[in-house]
C-alpha cells in the first residue's frame, strides 16, 4: 500500500494540518481532533486544499510528516498538529500537553475505569524494596494538614480509595 504525506490547508494557501497515512486518509476531513475540526467548519469542506505527496515507503511518510510540521512551526505557522508528528504523541508540546491534561481532568475517571483499577491491584501488594525505597523517600517530609486533605481528595478521584481498601482487606486476611 502506497503511504502519503500530507498537508490540508486553509484557502488562502495556509497550511494548518500535516499528516501521514494512505490515500483515503489523506484526502479525508473527518475524524481529526478538534483544533482541525474547527478549522474545517469555519472554512467548508469543500473550500480546503489538500496536498499530498507520495513515498515509496511508510518509513519514509512518516520522516517527511515530522520535517515537514518542523519545518512550518519554525517558520511560525500555527498547526492543529498536537505532536510533531510520527506514530502518536511522541513528543507533545507543552501547550499540547496541558490542553490534553485539561481534557482528561474534565473527563474525570469512569466508574468503570475506578473497579478496573480495583480489580487489577486485588490480592497484589508491593515488593518489600519496593516499600522501604518508599518509607526512605518519605522519611523527614513535614505534610501540612491542608496537604494531606489535597492527597486525600485526589485520591479519590482517581478511585484510589477502593484500591487501598481492597489492600488493606487482603493485609488483614493474611
Amino acid at each position: 500500500m502506497t503511504s502519503f504525506a500530507y498537508i490540508h490547508c486553509k484557502p488562502d494557501g495556509t497550511p494548518f494540518y500535516v499528516g501521514k497515512g494512505a490515500l483515503r486518509r489523506a484526502r479525508s476531513l473527518s475524524e481529526r481532533n478538534s483544533r482541525h475540526r474547527r478549522t474545517v467548519v469555519k472554512y467548508g469542506t469543500e473550500n480546503i486544499l489538500k496536498g499530498m505527496l507520495e513515498c515509496s515507503t511508510d518509513k519514509i511518510a512518516l520522516a517527511l510528516e515530522v520535517g515537514l510540521i518542523k519545518c512550518f512551526r519554525a517558520m511560525g505557522v500555527d498547526l492543529a498538529n498536537y505532536t510533531d508528528g510520527g506514530e502518536g504523541t511522541l513528543n507533545p508540546t507543552p501547550e499540547s500537553r496541558k490542553r490534553m491534561s485539561d481534557a482528561a481532568k474534565k473527563r474525570g475517571v469512569s466508574e468503570a475505569c475506578k473497579q478496573a483499577k480495583v480489580q487489577a491491584l486485588k490480592g497484589k501488594s508491593l515488593p518489600k524494596e519496593h516499600k522501604e525505597k518508599l518509607r526512605i523517600a518519605q522519611t523527614g517530609k513535614v505534610f501540612t494538614d491542608e496537604h494531606r486533605m489535597n492527597i486525600s481528595i485526589s485520591a479519590k478521584k482517581r478511585g484510589m480509595a477502593a484500591c487501598h481498601a481492597a489492600r488493606k482487606n487482603k493485609r488483614n486476611k493474611d
